[in-house]
């Protein structure tokens, strides 16, 4: 059952953290990163219809937040080398169609700022950073999250630091936060008890239960369960294009808790995933695996660090029979894999790119329980199982 929102201390406390982690900015705390990216764009209050230009190489969520706030995706190509949109193709866009530009940080990579931020400049479209893969990375000295009218963020199992699900909004722009404010205090819901408690328990056994090893059987486990209803789910509650009654909600308590947690680990957090890129950066060419020249080994905290394999649906078979850590995220360029694309204005071709990296790149884990046994088993395994692409 859900209530009617309500901030308490822990909440708020936890908003001033991110706030002070990005140094500037409002924080607001929902129930997922695609809530806080419906919220934002409801409150720039954009033309109905008009169009938000984002990578084709994300989640549906993404472009169904958009729908859901009365707007059309538009989609533009990537960088094969960052996976973020490509500043390059800007220029071929009917800018004029356009209402704002989403830009994705892709595995924490850092998009390309400078160059989007002037031609958006250029055409007066608010950027809006989709930052739900990154936190503490930098582009050109500033931390991702600074750049647009605001953020969002995620707090799923898998992120930086987790709230058990969840999202955040950064906003830059005072008048636009006093409106994000004025939305949620007339439309979003709390969690209930009952709601807290099944989110307290998934975040338990995800403390106890989570290691690369299990990965792979509690993830599906996990799925399962979320399909009868029995767990508090990211997507598979999910229906294209139709919103639920309870959209707009916030964090339970046991969220908020989780997340001040989170912050209170983050720079090691941070130092441990810029280690592990460094370490792959390293070790994947020994085994004839080409790596992104966009990776910067010296300082770049990836959430995943991406890998482009030959044979990734066999890989990635073989990797859960034998409890290895890789994961893909991007099977489509509107993931997951049986998204109805075309309820979302995408067809084939649209993005090539996009379409060639969701057919080959597999990502591996940074997470602070990774250890180097296991790390060395998981070159073992590529060693064994996949096949750079030719």
């Amino acid at each position: 059952m859900l209530t009617p929102f309500s901030q308490d201390k822990a909440a708020t406390a936890l908003c001033r953290r991110i706030e002070e982690f990005f140094d500037g900015g409002r924080c607001f705390l929902l129930a997922k990163g695609r809530v806080a990216l419906y919220v934002g764009l409801m409150a720039q209050g954009l033309p109905p219809g008009g169009k938000v230009l984002i990578p084709g190489y994300t989640c549906v969520v993404v472009p169904d937040a958009v729908q859901h706030a009365g707007l059309k995706p538009l989609y533009i190509d990537i960088d094969p080398h960052t996976y973020n949109l490509d500043p390059k193709l800007l220029d071929r866009v009917p800018a004029g169609d356009l209402a704002a530009v989403v830009v994705q940080h892709t595995y924490g990579i850092p998009a390309a700022m400078q160059p989007i931020a002037a031609w958006a400049s250029s055409h007066s479209l608010p950027i809006i950073e989709d930052c739900c893969h990154t936190f503490g990375a930098r582009a050109e000295g500033r931390l991702c999250g600074t750049f647009g009218a605001f953020a969002f963020m995620s707090g799923q199992w898998n992120k930086f630091f987790s709230t058990g699900l969840g999202g955040m909004l950064l906003v830059h722009e005072p008048a636009l936060a006093d409106r994000v404010d004025e939305i949620i205090r007339a439309e979003a819901t709390s969690p209930g008890r009952w709601q807290n408690l099944r989110l307290e328990a998934q975040i338990l056994a995800y403390r106890l239960l989570a290691r690369p090893g299990l990965v792979p059987s509690i993830t599906k486990w996990y799925r399962r369960l979320n399909r009868l209803g029995l767990t508090v789910g990211s997507s598979a509650e999910w229906v294209p294009g139709e919103m639920p009654p309870d959209y707009v909600a916030t964090l339970a308590p046991c969220q908020v808790r989780q997340g001040l947690l989170g912050l209170d680990n983050i720079e090691e957090n941070i130092r441990c995933r810029m280690e592990w890129t460094a370490w792959y950066h390293r070790e994947l060419p020994l085994l004839g695996f080409a790596v992104s020249p966009a990776i910067d080994p010296g300082g770049m905290p990836l959430l995943r660090y991406p890998l482009r394999v030959a044979n990734k649906s066999e890989t990635l078979s073989l990797a859960a029979k034998e409890g290895v850590e890789i994961g893909s995220w991007f099977e489509s360029p509107l993931h997951p894999a049986e998204t109805p694309r075309d309820k979302f204005g995408y067809r084939h071709g649209m993005c090539p790119l996009a379409e060639g990296a969701a057919a080959t790149v597999i990502n591996l884990p940074t997470h602070a329980k990774v250890g180097l046994r296991e790390a060395e088993r998981t070159l073992a395994f590529l060693r064994r199982c996949a096949r750079p692409p030719e």
